[in-house]
């Protein structure tokens, strides 16, 4: 499945310009994005001692364990580096999709949701430390 194959009826557009704030670490997660147009910097920490993680480029999804696990926060920061078109995904739309998907495919994505809620937690607070 590509972006395009994304139902855009179910999702939301929104535009962020350059240093634009997307979500910071600590928020609620209610929403996954995919990047459209622009890039995207992930990073970890707070004010001053943020470090840069990842760059998010057109077409890769960002804030996804916001929609695969139910945490109620954000892992990370992420700021548009340049003007950003994204695609929302809710949580709602998306669990409503989820829940009508083979159980099979729901067994081995919450068992690789584990493994990268376990990765992820472990590339923040190596780079906190």
């Amino acid at each position: 499945m590509n972006m395009n194959d994304l139902p855009p009826d179910l999702c939301k557009h929104r535009t962020v310009e350059a240093g634009e704030i997307i979500f910071l670490e600590g928020q609620p997660a209610e929403n996954a994005y995919v990047i459209l147009k622009g890039r995207a910097d992930v990073m970890a920490g707070s004010g001053d001692a943020l470090v840069p993680l990842t760059r998010m480029n057109p077409g890769e999804l960002f804030g996804e364990i916001a929609l695969l696990t139910h945490k109620k926060a954000r892992t990370a920061t992420v700021m548009a580096t340049e003007r950003c078109e994204l695609l929302e995904i809710n949580r709602d739309v998306f669990d409503t999709r989820l829940g009508k998907a083979d159980p099979l495919v729901r067994f081995v994505l919450d068992h690789i949701t584990r493994r990268l809620v376990q990765l992820t937690d472990k590339v923040v607070s190596d780079h906190k430390s």
